[in-house]
């Protein structure tokens, strides 16, 4: 992928690619059925449109007014931004960007938490990880049927980065050697407020056309 691109644009351009929309529709997709692939800030949207717009790779293709609302400029891709999109979109696969992990930027400083911090909240992110991989794993399995294959393997590509990343932890609790600390109450229920938001951002809703599209459709006529 070209350095110039950015994730947000092409997230953009395939959204406007399956049909024309309106800036606070988009946000919403991106909030409420794409939260598990991307974040991307209102102000970061509303400023990747206009930069879209100004190269040419999507225009207004109209105006709405509903009711005392506000007007509402509706969006479509170009031709140029369609050749873009096709062009763009299979270079996310490789190449692409080195992923930085939090975790590594703690253990780069490791030596600046206590031995004590250290293992509690590496138990803290296993029991995080192991609670994941369970929801993940049942709501891949209640879906299985019934998503798209491809829709099914961002969950399995999920899956095993986690699994990677908890046997990751595992090992390095044994190697410090300091495995007797206890997760507390307060820990764990620090670990489940966390849990919880994962779940808000990870739902069917991401993996269902049909439902996927209902959300995106309520919570746009809200705009």
């Amino acid at each position: 992928m070209s350095k110039s691109v950015k994730l947000r644009d092409l997230v953009v351009l395939g959204l406007l690619k399956e049909q024309p929309r309106y800036g606070y529709e988009i946000k919403m997709i991106i909030d409420n059925v794409m939260s598990h692939v991307i974040d991307v800030s209102s102000g970061s949207l509303y400023y990747g449109l206009k930069r879209l717009q100004e190269r040419g790779l999507v225009k207004e293709a109209a105006v709405e007014k509903i009711g005392r609302r506000p007007e509402r400029s509706v969006y479509e891709i170009t031709g140029a931004g369609l050749a873009y999109f096709e062009s763009e979109l299979p270079r996310v696969v490789f190449p692409r960007a080195r992923p930085y992990f939090p975790l590594d930027l703690a253990l780069y400083f490791f030596q600046f938490i206590d031995e004590v911090e250290q293992v509690r909240r590496l138990k803290m992110r296993r029991e995080y990880l192991r609670m994941s991989i369970e929801y993940v794993t049942a709501m891949k399995n209640s879906v299985e049927n019934r998503a798209p294959s491809h829709h099914l393997y961002i969950f399995t590509h999920r899956l095993r980065y986690i699994t990677m990343e908890m046997n990751f932890i595992s090992e390095l609790l044994e190697r410090l050697a300091k495995g007797d600390y206890e997760l507390t109450k307060q820990d764990i229920k620090e670990i489940k407020s966390e849990f919880e938001d994962l779940k808000k951002h990870l739902n069917v809703e991401t993996i269902l056309p049909d439902k996927a599209a209902a959300a995106a459709g309520r919570l746009g006529d809200a705009g």
